[in-house]
């Protein structure tokens, strides 16, 4: 009997190693060359000039960097909402970082947290740090959490957004790390695989800095990005909070079965305080940021690091937060999974271990993506906006002036041409694409004037 027992116990074991562990880290805010990477090899000033984050560059030295990855909106709750749910912003309708009563259903579509658990409950699941959404963590399917935290650091001040402050826990880095490794200590024990979410508050305003870190960067020249040396310090904290998960995942011999996604809910913000039309603004050398579907409000950080994956490799599909949960699915071994919510993503695990030679990555470029802000803000940043990327166009709709931008995006990332009146074909034919998209998900449109079926 006693055989038997250890028998089953190992057997026990060997399963729950098929499975691979997941860590997703989130920043908030966070340009594409918000880091002292450069997020496309083939771009001499993708990176930022003066920030320091040597972790952030061992990540994609050990794994992926995907030079055209995207968050899913430009601003924070609807990328989150998209990337538990593999859904666009305008599919779930979540578009707006305020409360949309009678919008969602809390208890209906699967999340990323709860479709793990459903094919094999010996996953653990824990989110630490900047919440958002507007319900409780558990709900969304996660064993452990901070609870329903609010922006910025937990709170929800605004009064001194843009004024700078010091804390020897910037953005709560520390805490953070402190917590993530804890949690990996315990499942280090107890051999279960797990999904962990960190969401960083940094790079958020209000701008929060360590005091030492502050004094060495206030003795560096101005930067080119015109960014208060307070920001490249908080940068830098939030750099060492990543470091310090990755050494515990090595300590604990972890990171060989375990798959770390990086990247940021939306762009940073173009200045503080935030101005429209900003020459030399942090998401620099991409137009816009933060509320904007130009580039820079959209394109992010985007790194995997993971078991056969090459190092220092680059994928230049675009992909986006929506295809993190298809992505996680079939890297947990479930090829194919069920869930009674429609997606919008699709999974990118064939090119992590292929990159640009993946068989289907023309899947990729041929694919639609979308963004959906059908929103204005107090600074005037933006318009109210929906985008469409396909076959390396990109097509931006304002909502206010009915007018649109086409802009060919595969070799123009920074937005310097403007096509809709050269490539008129391609242009209608990208917002029709976009206009029948939005509406079979249940978003208004305007009417074209130029059908006359419904008259």
């Amino acid at each position: 009997m006693k055989i038997i027992f250890v028998l089953i116990c190992c057997f026990h074991f060997v399963c729950l190693a098929k499975h691979p562990n997941f860590i997703l880290i989130l920043t908030d805010d966070q340009a594409w060359s918000g880091t002292s990477l450069r997020m496309d090899k083939r771009i001499g000033n993708s990176y930022g000039d003066g920030y320091i984050t040597p972790s952030i560059k061992k990540l994609a030295n050990d794994g992926m960097i995907f030079s055209n990855g995207y968050a899913a909106g430009p601003v924070c709750v609807p990328s989150r909402y998209s990337i538990q749910l593999g859904q666009s912003v305008a599919r779930h309708g979540m578009t707006s970082v305020f409360k949309m009563k009678n919008v969602f259903d809390y208890h209906s579509p699967d999340t990323l947290a709860e479709l793990l658990k459903k094919h094999d409950d010996n996953y653990v699941t824990a989110h630490f740090g900047k919440w958002h959404i507007e319900t409780e963590p558990h709900v969304f399917g996660f064993d452990e959490s901070d609870g329903k935290t609010g922006n910025k650091e937990g709170g929800d001040d605004n009064k001194t957004a843009y004024q700078i402050r010091i804390n020897k826990d910037p953005k709560l880095t520390t805490t953070l790390k402190n917590r993530a490794v804890d949690f990996l200590r315990k499942q280090a024990k107890s051999k279960k695989p797990f999904f962990m979410q960190i969401s960083h508050y940094a790079n958020h305003t209000w701008i929060t800095a360590d005091p030492d870190d502050l004094i060495k960067y206030e003795k560096i020249p101005n930067n080119k990005q015109l960014r208060p040396p307070a920001y490249s310090a908080m940068t830098e904290a939030l750099d060492r909070s990543i470091g310090g998960v990755l050494t515990a995942l090595d300590e604990l011999g972890l990171s060989d079965n375990t798959y770390i996604i990086f990247t940021s809910d939306n762009g940073a913000v173009p200045s503080f305080p935030p101005k429209p039309n900003v020459k030399n603004n942090l998401n620099n050398p991409l137009q816009g940021g933060k509320w904007s579907l130009k580039e820079g409000g959209i394109r992010v950080p985007f790194i995997v690091k993971g078991p056969n994956i090459p190092p220092s490799s680059q994928c230049d599909a675009p992909i986006s937060g929506v295809d993190i949960l298809p992505t996680i699915m079939e890297l947990s071994k479930y090829n194919t999974f069920s869930t009674h919510q429609s997606l919008d993503g699709i999974s990118f695990a064939s090119l992590l271990f292929s990159g640009n030679k993946a068989e289907n990555i023309k899947v990729f470029h041929k694919r639609m993506l979308t963004w959906h802000y059908p929103r204005f803000n107090k600074w005037n940043m933006a318009n109210a906006e929906s985008a469409i990327r396909k076959n390396g166009w990109k097509l931006i709709y304002s909502w206010e002036t009915n007018k649109k931008e086409l802009y060919y995006i595969a070799s123009d990332h920074m937005e310097r041409f403007e096509l809709s009146s050269v490539e008129t074909e391609i242009a209608d034919s990208l917002q029709d694409e976009l206009f029948n998209y939005l509406i079979s998900v249940g978003q208004p449109v305007p009417p074209n004037p130029n059908d006359t079926s419904n008259k």
